[in-house]
This record gives C-alpha cells, sequence and structure tokens, in this order.
C-alpha cells in the first residue's frame, strides 16, 4: 500500500500563490494560481452605484479623530465619507491575522476587478487610498483651539505584505507576495497641494531572494509563539510623528503602491496580477501624553471556520442532524488593549422558522500582546448543543456572534459583531462563494486527456440534475479552450474508472459573461444516484488552463482527484477547495429545452442545420425539409428573450450580446425542434 509520504513524492503540485512557489515536479500537471481578475470587484462594479451625499465642492473637511479598520466588509469599496477613490479591494479573504476583520488590499487591479491598462513587467503605479481632506490646523475637542506640536500628532496604521506562509499543505497560503522591488508608499499632502513621501516600504528589505518570501523574514519580533501557540502576529504597526508643517486646514494622506508583473517567459497562462499589500487599523491623532500603541478594542480577526462539519451548504434533505455539526465554533478575537477585559458573548442563530439563543456568557479577555488570540473555552461551553432543525427548511441561517465589553469603553463597535451563514438548499457546496485562486491543469505539461474528480457523500438516494462550476476570467484569449463535465461512481474510495455521464464539450470563453460566477450546466435528464459517495468533475484534451474558482479559506484537500491519460487516480493535497457543486432536484427543476436536441417525432431533425455553434454572434439556420414559421430565443432559466416569426427554410439569427448559453426553439411545419446554441 502506498503511504502518505510516497502520495506525496508522486505527485507535488505547481504553486505560483503566496509566498510558496513549488517548481519541481511538473509532471503532476496541476496548477494552482493567483487571480488576474477579481470577481467581487468585477461583479460589484456592475451593481453598485456609489451613493454621494455631498457634492465634492460642498462635502465638509474632516476633523481628528481619523479612523478606520475596515471592518465594514460588506462592501468591497472603502468607506466614501473617509477616503476619496475606490480603487482598492475592502475584505476578509486574503490577509492572514489581522488586527481586526477586514483590510485594505493594494494590488495591480483597478476599481473595477480588472488589470490596469498600464501594467507590464517593469514597475508601474497601481492602486491608490487617499483620505477626505482633514482639519490638521486645529483641535476640536472641548473648546477649539490651535495645533501645535505639542500635541503629538500620530499617523499610525498596520501592513503585511500579501501572501501567506509555509507549506501549500497548511491553509496558510493567500494572496500573492510582492515582487522584488514592489513598493507600498505613505505621502502626506503639504499645504501648497504637493504630495510628499513619509514613508516607503521595499519589499526586496523583506527577503533576499525571489523564491524565499515569508512572513517570519518579513517581520521575526511578530512571531511569538506562546506554549499555548496562541500568538501570530503577522501584520506590523508603523507610527508616524506628524511634522508641523503639516498642520494645515486641507491636509491629506495617500497610500500607493508600485506594482509590476512577471515576465512573460516566467508567467502562467492568464496569470498577470500583481503582489499584494494589505493595510489596517488606520490612524490620525493628538497623543499629547505619547503614542498610545494600545487602544480598548475587542475585534473579531475573521470570519470563523464553517458551521457544518463538511460543507458551506447542502441539501435541506440530506442534513443529519449532529453528524453534520462541529461540536464547537472556534471564533478568533483578540484584546487590542493593554489590560484584562471583561465582555458579553451573545450567540444567537436565526433562519427559516428558528430561533435559537444560547445563555448569555461573561468572561474576562487577555490582552493580545501578552497572551496572542483568545481561544475562551468559557465561550465554547456556552455553545454546546447549539440547535437546527433536525429537518431544516431551505434558506440561509445565520450564526450571530456578539462580544460586548462591560468595565471598559470599546472604541470600535463594528468589528465586535461576526456572523456566518449556513445555506440549506439544493446543492453541495465545500467553497464559501469567493475564490482567492485558479485552479486547473498545467499548460506546460501537454497530456492528451486529463480527468479531476471530486468526492461528495450522498445521505439519501437523489437525482443530480445539474452541475455548477466557477470559471474565472483570465487576460489571456483562448478560442480553443474547451472540456466537459462527468459525474463517476465510487470505487474503493476513489472514482470509477469511467464516468457515469459525460456531458457535451463546453469552449471557455463562450461561458463568460459581464459578471463572474458559476455557470450552471443542467443535465437533459435527472440522473439517479444512490446513497453513498459520488464524484463530478471535468475532462479535458488540450492543455490550457482553465482557472476554476479555488477557495484557500475552506479545505477540501482529502476530497479531490485527478489523473491523466486514464491511469490511476490520485489524491490532491493542496489545502482549498475547487468551486465545483452538484445540485439535486427533479425533472421539474430542470429548465424547458435544455436538451441538447428536442424534435418532434415528426421532424427530421438530421436534415436540419444551425450552424457556427459556438458562435460569435450570427447564427445560420437551414432547415430545407421543414419550413420554419417561428423562433424563440430562451436562457437557461426559461426566459424568453427574443421571438421572430418568419416563413423560410434558410436564415440567419443574432444571438443576444451576452455570452453563454442559449436555447434556440424552432417551430417548423411538421413540429418542434430545440437546441442548446452558444455565443462566445
Amino acid at each position: 500500500m502506498r503511504t502518505f509520504f510516497s502520495k506525496i513524492k508522486f505527485c507535488f503540485f505547481v504553486v505560483l500563490i503566496g509566498l510558496t512557489q513549488l517548481t519541481t515536479a511538473q509532471e503532476c500537471g496541476v496548477v494552482v494560481h493567483h487571480l488576474d481578475v477579481n470577481p467581487v470587484l468585477v461583479n460589484a462594479a456592475n451593481r453598485e452605484t456609489r451613493i454621494t451625499l455631498f457634492a465634492e465642492s460642498e462635502r465638509p473637511p474632516l476633523k481628528l479623530p481619523f479612523f478606520d479598520d475596515f471592518s465594514n466588509i460588506r462592501s468591497p469599496f472603502p468607506n466614501d465619507s473617509l477616503w476619496e477613490d475606490n480603487m482598492v479591494f475592502i475584505n476578509a479573504s486574503f490577509p492572514l491575522f489581522p488586527p481586526t476583520i477586514g483590510v485594505a488590499t493594494f494590488d495591480a487591479l483597478d476599481a473595477n476587478g480588472r488589470l490596469y491598462e498600464h501594467a507590464s513587467s517593469s514597475p508601474f503605479g497601481a492602486d491608490t487610498l487617499t483620505s477626505r481632506p482633514i482639519r490638521l490646523d486645529s483641535i476640536f475637542d472641548g473648546s477649539p483651539r490651535e495645533l501645535t506640536s505639542a500635541d503629538s500628532v500620530f499617523f499610525s496604521f498596520y501592513f503585511q505584505p500579501g501572501g501567506g506562509f509555509g507549506s501549500i499543505f497548511s491553509g496558510n497560503v493567500r494572496g500573492r507576495a510582492p515582487r522584488r522591488g514592489d513598493l507600498l508608499i505613505l505621502e502626506f499632502r503639504n499645504d501648497a497641494a504637493g504630495w510628499d513621501i513619509v514613508w516607503i516600504s521595499d519589499s526586496a528589505k523583506y527577503w533576499s531572494l525571489p523564491n524565499v518570501r515569508t512572513l517570519e523574514s518579513f517581520c521575526p519580533l511578530c512571531v511569538i509563539d506562546t506554549v499555548e501557540d496562541r500568538k501570530k502576529d503577522f501584520f506590523r504597526q508603523v507610527a508616524i510623528l506628524v511634522p508641523e508643517a503639516y498642520f494645515h486646514n486641507g491636509f491629506q494622506f495617500r497610500f500607493r503602491n508600485i506594482s509590476s508583473l512577471d515576465p512573460p517567459q516566467h508567467r502562467p497562462v492568464g496569470a498577470q496580477n500583481g503582489g499584494q499589500w494589505h493595510i489596517d487599523y488606520v490612524r490620525l491623532n493628538a497623543y499629547p501624553n505619547g503614542f498610545n500603541r494600545f487602544l480598548p478594542d475587542i475585534a473579531f480577526v475573521h470570519q470563523g471556520d464553517r458551521v457544518l462539519r463538511y460543507f458551506q451548504a447542502m441539501p435541506a434533505n440530506q442534513f443529519q442532524g449532529q453528524e453534520d455539526l462541529v461540536s464547537q465554533i472556534p471564533i478568533l478575537f483578540r484584546n487590542l488593549d493593554t489590560i484584562w477585559h471583561t465582555i458579553e458573548y451573545n450567540f444567537q442563530i436565526t433562519g427559516p422558522g428558528h430561533f435559537w439563543s444560547a445563555a448569555v456568557a461573561n468572561t474576562d479577555v487577555e490582552p493580545f500582546y501578552t497572551h496572542g488570540f483568545n481561544y475562551n473555552t468559557d465561550i465554547y461551553f456556552f455553545q454546546r448543543n447549539f440547535q437546527l432543525p433536525s429537518n431544516p427548511d431551505s434558506g440561509v441561517f445565520y450564526f450571530h456572534h456578539i462580544l460586548t465589553s462591560i468595565n471598559r469603553d470599546d472604541i470600535n463597535r463594528s468589528n465586535d459583531t461576526m456572523i456566518q451563514t449556513v445555506h440549506f438548499g439544493n446543492y453541495f457546496a465545500y467553497d464559501d462563494g469567493t475564490p482567492e485562486a485558479g485552479f486547473g491543469f498545467s499548460r506546460q505539461v501537454t497530456w492528451p486527456f486529463s480527468e479531476f474528480a471530486y468526492r461528495f457523500p450522498l445521505r439519501v438516494a437523489d437525482s443530480l440534475v445539474a452541475i455548477q462550476i466557477w470559471l474565472n476570467h483570465t487576460t489571456e484569449s483562448n478560442p480553443n479552450t474547451s472540456f466537459n463535465l462527468a459525474v463517476w461512481s465510487e470505487n474503493n474510495g476513489n472514482p470509477s474508472q469511467n464516468p457515469i455521464f459525460e456531458g457535451e464539450r463546453l469552449f471557455l470563453e463562450s461561458l463568460y459573461g459581464d459578471t463572474i460566477g458559476f455557470f450552471t450546466y443542467w443535465l437533459d435528464a435527472p440522473l439517479p444516484l444512490d446513497s453513498g459517495d459520488f464524484f463530478i468533475g471535468f475532462q479535458q484534451d488540450n492543455n490550457f488552463f482553465l482557472n476554476i474558482g479555488f477557495d484557500l479559506n475552506n479545505n477540501a484537500s482529502n476530497r479531490m482527484f485527478r489523473r491523466f491519460q486514464r491511469g490511476q487516480w490520485q489524491q490532491i493535497y493542496n489545502y482549498g477547495s475547487v468551486m465545483m457543486r452538484p445540485v439535486f432536484g427533479t425533472s421539474e427543476s430542470i429548465p424547458q429545452s435544455t436538451n441538447i436536441l428536442d424534435r418532434d417525432e415528426n421532424v427530421d431533425v438530421s436534415k436540419i442545420r444551425v450552424f457556427p455553434n459556438p458562435s460569435d454572434g450570427t447564427i445560420f439556420v437551414e432547415s430545407p425539409e421543414n419550413v420554419v414559421n417561428r423562433y424563440e430565443i430562451f436562457d437557461l432559466n426559461g426566459r424568453r428573450l427574443l421571438q421572430r416569426t418568419i416563413n423560410s427554410t434558410q436564415f440567419s439569427i443574432d444571438l443576444p450580446q451576452n455570452p453563454g448559453f442559449y436555447i434556440l426553439v424552432l417551430y417548423t411545419e411538421n413540429g418542434i425542434v430545440s437546441k442548446r446554441v452558444v455565443r462566445r
């Protein structure tokens, strides 16, 4: 029997993300690399309009103190009451152990989530984050007075070069580290409306070799492990005494980064994004008694681990109660003060027809700088035996965690609440719906045939009706990149040798739309599955990188398999989860007219041609033996987008503008024919 370590030796993975880069054993052919398009920003830019209460000329200047910890992560854009621009990405996905939940991430992508047009392998200006004008001429607390050097105005923030540390199997790799020579810069605006550089961070300071990039080398004093292994602070704090020359009523500050792309010869297909920098906990205030590094603030650090033992979402009818729930929910938070705080912990669960609340827990919390994060057993005691319905209704269940400081004021309440969600619907999901990377097979490995399979457990028999797959956009055009989806049964813990279902060929670029998200492939008919394990996945007979969404915050590494040339299946050990989901239901769940070619028995479909398919926008129909009286175009949700009356055996059709799948229905004199067509 092959041991775990021999499996690892047999199949390392090419990983081009974060601070770890393995370039050996490329025969394995599996690649995970950083995103070159940010889907969260792409989708947000398509749907959000920032509301401005004041015209820029009418907006009043800000007053001291200035503070933002980016903990309002409901929007990926900066708070426009504090910031003038929106180029950076507000998120909790990429940082590792930030001071509080949420950071501002600087990279090579613009506010729309796309690569800057002027991006190149040479250093170029990328993101900028500029404060609103600030009255730095006066103190307004109490009796207004002029600001002087005796007030000791300090500007402070925390920063981290993006990425992670350790092995790709550890789960501590997120984004991508800056390349050598990339910069993060802080500037102050002077009273002549010019910008002065007051601080600069050169990535070359923190690692001497391009491939030796660890957060330990970035901040060796930040990594202090106690006996409990609880203190890991991977953000460095910067505090700057603001010179009196900047005490004017139009003061501003801004961060910006200088980025660069990998040279083309070192760049995997589609991998165009530069390295990342994260900033957090930005403060500007007067400290007459000297700068205070610590503040009374109890704050969550991240979104918490999943509540379901294995999944982020699952079908309601597959839920097995306590068997599918974790025994306790680890919540990571810290006390940023110098003294202990007594806190109150509230924990509630709400959902369709359901409310559950734990008894309020009071406990003492140690300061982070002496004791690290707070894994508090008192809190976990009150979490035990939390309840969900044994037969939950479909919908979203919300897990509310709220921390309240009792004996001291808390300067920032927005970071005191953390909400987790569990979705009971008609699909399984290991991922949380947000990719941090892209997954696929290596372009350098020319396998004639490659397959990926993803294990899911079915507790009770059901019917598979669709497969969802998240397709990241790439900056490189590959019109011939294609794949097909497949389903396998289980055979001694591995996928079966032959699929029990193989879908039609799908062309990657034809599936792209204005927004980025899951593409739903509907099976022509429900596929009955017995209880037990089954596998969904894809097959590929070319060596293009598909760039499927890969979630680095939720692990399903022991459920992913790959093989080449119909050989032996091998397990994939990367930490993370490929963003593919099986969907269940009945024949009523499948939108009408999704079969590749439904036909009336009176129509000889072999005599009807629809070409080219896929198409760049216009298709041609030839029906020499059946006059077409009318045609309709539907999307895969069954919505009719177009209807035309004609009387012809030969004609052209302009497809809807958005790329994707559509259903063409032809009404002929002898019956009805439908065909799935694709716009690239």
